[in-house]
């Protein structure tokens, strides 16, 4: 039973096959399309099988009247039936059929309806599996003189243009026609690689951005062309798939994207039409869209086909519509220039509207566009070689001018050197004299500025008189010059309150140098003062007291003008109560560190009020360092035209605690491997890690510190730092 619905099947599809679609192969036949002889069907859903192909009625299929039928921009699946008769004597033909750049194209040869054989062909699959190895989609057809046979075809788009041309060539015949078309190839592509190479040099050795952009516009127009051709699938994606399939629309639009551009710059639109510049980006970015979406599989890149096309038209009307807005506005543009894209707007005009299937067949519209680039670029090489020869000749020009410049410059200068020999023998006598001068007066300078650090050294606490009232205790100062604006201060005191008081401080003045050995001479004085002023009775008071002092002796009380000095310090203050264990601290900016061992913050017993944050751990002990902060203004500073008050702040000891005054010179050292400032949170770490050590030695590890991480960078500030134990 079933041999016989198979007979019956094979039957129906002769018969089918003998009454539509047929296709007779003649002399007058041969080589020539035969698309409106066979039978179409389009499967837009792509989920029918050959089987079921077969067994539609003839009613369901269409025919068209074109040789070259264009499906325009496609994700359709269509089938093509049809049968050949053989009333030639040969016996070995070759059927070409959709553009190369289809996605997938596949011969069936039939036998009684039964499949006999199948063939591959589109850049979906590897160059390899092609039935006839060969940039076209090409199939081989074997029909006995006489002989009739029956084929489908099965075309698959992805998005592209489809084009179903049905055309059947002599063996012989078509490796003869080939031959012509290699050569029109090679001069074409040989064309587009001899201006890119040629250019290129030009813009090597000129650097305008007009010669690049050519380049990178006939670069583009010739892998577009190469892809259209199908010579990228077979030279440089043979394995197909992915990139074999947008490689085309891809450098189509590059090839838009750089137009534009070559266009812009050579026409200098945002100079002479800032109109048209905007309209030209706009467009630009359209085409990077564009570019974008074809990357993109799926919906985007079907849209991305007639997206490039439309504006690939839209850009190069433009490009010709830009170039005669600036001729009728009596701009000079090279002649060569608009001839090149009057004559490229013709070709590609064609070429879109013949993928739109508005105008022309598909071979016209492909061989207009390579027939109009070829011209195009040809005519652009001597409108790029005009440019050549006008920046060549401008180049000459200034050259000229600045030769002729030079020799003018060089003439006078002559002039001049005689002239000024002259007088350089006069005034060398007259350097050498001011250079003894110059050599005794630094000497007197320099003496003047040893005697000053013996006078600063003079007014600062000797170390046997510190020993004395801080035993424990060290002093690292280091100066950046040779005199100071950094100083210590050591003093004993008895306040109304009854309590004698050891009273130390680390200053550090505005400046250094001279400059700052000046304020320390004024900042000393005023200290020294304080001790036995009766109205100064703590240490708030005492910066009060010296705030007041400075401002007045600096002019500050007074009104701004020339005269007035702008100087002042940052101070921290500390009053010991050595009988008590307390220590009484005022600030202007500079705080004061405490040292105290204890399990936890509860354990410490600081009161470190609201301004304070809690103390810093040491990570490998039970240290911690409590910062206590000063006022945020410094001595010798208006706020809001009066002089603002100091607060107290008052530390209960314990023994072994340790006191940390200090100026910011060594946290704002700059060093390291990477030259950046030691920093504070720094400081603390370390002073927490030498806290243990008796006092000498930490002055040592201090200094030691420091040279290390200043290397060799230079001293920035001058480095005062005064540690205290209390026992």
């Amino acid at each position: 039973m079933s041999r016989i619905l198979l007979s019956l099947l094979s039957f129906f599809t002769v018969l089918a096959f003998a009454q539509n679609g047929e296709l007779t192969l003649t002399s007058e036949t041969i080589d020539h399309s035969q698309s409106s002889k066979v039978l179409f069907f389009e499967d837009k859903e792509k989920t029918l099988s050959l089987e079921e192909l077969l067994a539609l009625p003839d009613s369901d299929f269409f025919t068209v009247d074109l040789d070259i039928p264009n499906f325009d921009f496609t994700t359709s699946k269509y089938w093509v039936k049809f049968s050949v008769t053989n009333k030639t004597e040969e016996d070995y033909f070759i059927l070409e059929t959709a553009r190369p750049i289809s996605n997938k194209v596949i011969l069936y040869e039939l036998d009684c309806g039964i499949v006999s054989n199948s063939y591959k062909s589109g850049d979906d699959f590897a160059y390899a599996e092609k039935a006839i190895p060969h940039p076209k989609n090409l199939f081989p057809l074997f029909i006995e003189p006489g002989q009739t046979r029956d084929y489908v075809l099965e075309v698959e788009s992805d998005g592209e243009v489809l084009i179903m041309e049905i055309r059947i060539f002599d063996k012989i015949d078509f490796f003869e026609d080939e031959y012509a078309s290699q050569f029109s190839f090679g001069f074409y592509y040989g064309l587009m690689a001899l201006v890119v190479i040629i250019y290129f040099f030009f813009f090597v050795l000129l650097k305008d951005k007009s010669f690049l952009y050519y380049v990178g516009y006939v670069l583009a127009q010739g892998l577009l062309q190469f892809s259209l051709d199908g010579f990228a699938f077979h030279i440089f994606f043979p394995s197909g798939g992915y990139i074999a399939n947008h490689f085309v629309l891809f450098t189509a639009g590059v090839t838009i994207f750089v137009l534009l551009k070559y266009v812009h710059e050579f026409l200098h639109l945002k100079e002479k039409l800032p109109r048209m510049h905007k309209v030209f980006i706009g467009c630009q970015i359209l085409v990077s869209l564009g570019v974008v979406l074809s990357l993109i599989p799926g919906i985007t890149y079907v849209i991305a086909y007639p997206l490039i096309n439309g504006i690939s038209l839209i850009s190069i009307v433009l490009s010709v519509v830009a170039i005669y807005i600036l001729i009728f506005k009596g701009e000079k543009v090279d002649r060569f220039f608009a001839a090149a894209f009057t004559v490229l707007i013709s070709g590609a005009i064609i070429f879109i509207l013949g993928n739109f299937g508005i105008i022309g067949d598909a071979e016209t519209a492909q061989t207009a566009l390579k027939i109009s680039s070829a011209l195009e670029v040809a005519i652009l090489s001597i409108s790029m070689s005009n440019k050549y020869r006008v920046l060549q000749k401008e180049k000459e020009a200034a050259q000229e001018a600045a030769l002729k410049s030079l020799e003018e410059k060089n003439a006078l200068m002559d002039d001049i050197n005689t002239k000024l020999e002259a007088q350089v023998k006069e005034r060398t006598a007259e350097i050498e004299h001011q250079k003894e001068q110059l050599a005794e007066s630094n000497k007197e300078i320099l003496d003047s500025i040893h005697y000053a650090k013996r006078i600063q050294e003079a007014i600062l606490p000797s170390a046997e008189h510190v020993r004395q009232l801080l035993p424990k205790s060290f002093v690292f100062y280091r100066p950046k010059d040779v005199v100071s604006g950094d100083f210590y201060f050591v003093e004993k005191t008895l306040p109304n309150h009854g309590n004698e008081l050891v009273v130390f401080a680390a200053v550090d003045c505005t400046g250094h140098g001279v400059p700052g050995a000046f304020m320390s001479i004024v900042g000393s004085n005023f200290l020294n003062q304080t001790i036995t002023e009766p109205k100064v009775n703590s240490t708030a008071q005492a910066l009060d007291f010296l705030n007041a002092g400075v401002s007045h002796a600096l002019r500050q009380d007074r009104e701004l003008n020339d005269t007035t000095v702008r100087d002042g310090m940052d101070i921290a203050l500390c009053g010991l109560d050595t009988k008590n264990n307390i220590v009484y601290f005022s600030g202007a900016k500079n705080p004061l560190y405490v040292i105290r061992e204890g399990e936890n913050e509860e354990a410490l017993g600081f009161d470190i009020g609201e301004k304070n944050k809690p103390p810093l751990k040491d990570e490998n002990s039970n240290l911690h360092l409590q910062e206590f902060k000063g006022d945020a203004h410094p001595i010798g500073a208006y706020v809001d035209d009066e002089l603002k008050p100091f607060s107290l702040n008052k530390v209960e000891l314990k023994k072994g605690d340790l006191l940390y005054v200090f100026s910011d010179g060594f946290p704002d050292q700059f060093g390291g491997e990477s030259g950046k400032k030691y920093k504070y949170k720094t400081f603390k770490k370390f002073l927490l890690s030498i806290a243990t050590k008796p006092m000498d030695e930490q002055k040592e590890l201090l200094t030691k510190e420091f040279d290390r991480w200043k290397g060799d960078f230079d001293q920035l500030d001058d480095v005062l730092v005064m540690g205290v134990k209390i026992d």
